[in-house]
């Protein structure tokens, strides 16, 4: 079951860096619709080798905490080779995992790196991120254990794999690109700028490297890319819903968006109301993004909803379906079943990287996608108080509060001033991340933004297809070009 988050914190992720609440199963933005197997038969790659199907994992003895000389421990850190279309001397593209499990896919056809390898005769390796999927330090999840969760340790594994890595595979003075989208894509361009030594070259898609607690935007752009008349209809709805709770309701409520359970408390009406707004978020993240994950997309959504009938029943009717295409048999309501589903220290629990997204967030990024801004359709009870009390309650001790540590992440990495070179950071207007996103070359820095017109989250990290938006072909075509640049 999904538990409403998303990523992110995002995501950059909640919802996947859809929603950044706790609620729902977490799962990377690079996951998404994480089908693919080989080259689309329409693929320029139909006529090339073929390419390998799930190739063996591999595994990496990487240093537990890279700033401790006296800490020796390491732990196991999972990665994937696509040998196919190497010749020596050619590149290395380095595939950065995020805030979820990694998979065969990440090196076999999913995202634009198989497109662009055989043009390059590159070698293709994805690396798992610490804490997310198989790698686990110190063996689980427990709140002590998280301390060694964090973006700073995260860059140095990958650093540290690089090094190893060229040893393993002998690929002398071969170049290395990384890539990453949505939080791997901060990683990737946070590699290059802090280890411009082994990393030549970044693309970095849709990457939110601008951290901020509160994040109200988020839903702004929901409502601006939905459309005012669309946006108007998700407003009556949430007012309605919202009349009903005060007048006691709750009951009625319930029953008529089958939630899981009893809408009780003042943290239940905030959890069921975030859970409400996850579909429609989800939507416009993910919206013709190249990907085929979401089950339906901004236009057919809201004629839907224009063209209904009953207003309310188009919308129960509508979240229904999304709960049933996220894998959930009601809408999530209870706060207390949401703190517990994110207790769980169990690395292969369902909601494994919900809980370590999470303590991403609550210490690092906070994300907070709130609703109390009146420019967005959505209920005002999704406060920022609920996501921090929530982090307590979460990962403990009782009576701290957490604070994330947005002020540190910009300032060691530069926020949307980052200070670097090649590195190519695509993001689409229709995303609700590029908010926080680059849109424009730093001053006495060469990183190349590029806004998508119409584009979604991540929506050129994927393998081309016939109905690509012009601007995701020209992004593509920007990355082919630094890629020839360094070489």
């Amino acid at each position: 079951m999904r538990i409403v988050i998303l990523l992110l914190c995002l995501l950059l992720g909640s919802l996947s860096l859809t929603n950044a609440g706790f609620l729902r199963n977490h799962d990377s933005t690079l996951n998404k619709g994480l089908r693919a197997r080989g080259a689309p038969s329409s693929s320029p790659l139909s006529d090339r080798r073929p390419l390998p199907t799930d190739p063996p994992a591999q595994w990496f003895n990487n240093q537990v905490d890279h700033y401790n000389p006296l800490n020796t421990e390491t732990f196991k850190q999972r990665y994937y080779v696509n040998d196919t279309y190497w010749t020596p001397g050619g590149p290395v593209f380095l595939v950065l995992g995020g805030e979820g499990p990694i998979s065969p896919s990440y090196v076999t056809g999913h995202f634009v790196v198989n497109y662009y390898a055989p043009m390059f005769d590159a070698l293709i390796v994805a690396v798992e991120h610490r804490f997310y999927g198989a790698s686990t330090p110190k063996g689980n999840l427990a709140t002590e254990n998280l301390k060694y969760l964090s973006t700073q340790q995260a860059l140095a594994d990958y650093a540290n794999f690089v090094q190893f890595f060229k040893q393993k595979y002998n690929t002398g003075d071969s170049k290395w690109v990384s890539f990453g989208g949505s939080y791997s894509g901060n990683l990737s361009a946070w590699l290059r700028l802090k280890y411009p030594n082994l990393i030549d070259a970044a693309i970095a898609t849709s990457a939110p490297v601008k951290p901020v607690v509160d994040f109200p935007e988020y839903f702004e752009v929901v409502s601006n890319s939905i459309g005012p008349s669309c946006s108007a209809f998700v407003a009556n709805i949430t007012k309605t819903v919202t009349d009903m709770i005060n007048n006691g309701q709750n009951d009625q409520v319930a029953k008529l968006f089958n939630a899981c359970d009893p809408i009780v408390s003042d943290l239940d009406i905030a959890t069921f109301m975030e859970s409400l707004s996850g579909g429609i978020s989800e939507i416009v993240q993910y919206n013709l993004d190249n990907n085929a994950y979401t089950f339906t997309n901004i236009t057919a959504m809201c004629e839907e909803f224009e063209q209904g009938s009953d207003p309310m029943q188009t919308f129960i009717d509508f979240n229904n379906r999304y709960n049933t295409f996220s894998g959930s048999p009601c809408t999530l309501s209870s706060y207390e079943k949401s703190v517990i589903y994110q207790q769980n220290i169990d690395p292969a629990n369902v909601n494994a990287s919900s809980r370590s997204w999470n303590w991403q967030c609550c210490t690092e990024y906070g994300y907070y996608q709130t609703g109390e801004s009146p420019s967005q359709p959505f209920s005002s009870t999704i406060t920022l108080d609920y996501f921090i009390n929530m982090c307590t309650d979460v990962f403990g001790p009782e009576g701290f509060v957490y604070k994330p540590q947005v002020d540190y992440i910009i300032t060691d990495y530069g926020s949307t001033n980052i200070q670097s070179s090649n590195i190519v950071m695509a993001s689409g207007t229709i995303d609700p991340w590029s908010f926080l996103g680059v849109h424009q070359t730093p001053l006495k820095s060469s990183v190349q933004p590029i806004l998508i017109q119409g584009g979604a989250h991540c929506s050129e990290l994927y393998m081309p297809k016939e109905h690509d938006l012009p601007d995701v072909v020209t992004a593509r075509l920007v990355e082919i070009q630094l890629i020839k640049d360094i070489l």
